[in-house]
């Protein structure tokens, strides 16, 4: 067996479109659930001073699950998101 991870790594800058209230938080919480039944994973969730209002690092098994998860939450935010490649295993493709 080889040691190829399947796992996609993504890092989402996040805009808010509004003010965010405890109901935004918990549907955000129960679509993180949702969405962990499909693979994805919050890996880190930060608020940030600048730009972007909160930074995301999402492990996912595709592209396809990340959009469908990010989509979803499109009334309340704006996003941009990177597909990573962990420096391990970016410097194989060198």
């Amino acid at each position: 067996m080889n040691d190829i991870n399947y796992t996609m790594h993504f890092v989402t800058l996040v805009k808010f479109r509004k003010r965010l209230t405890k109901q935004d938080f918990a549907e955000e919480d129960k679509l993180e659930k949702e969405f962990a039944k499909k693979g994805l994973k919050v890996k880190h969730d930060f608020y940030t001073l600048g730009r972007y209002d909160n930074v995301m690092v999402i492990e996912a098994p595709d592209e396809k699950t990340v959009a469908s998860f990010l989509l979803r939450q499109s009334h309340i935010v704006t996003t941009e998101t990177l597909a990573a490649i962990p420096k391990n295993e970016g410097r194989k493709l060198v």
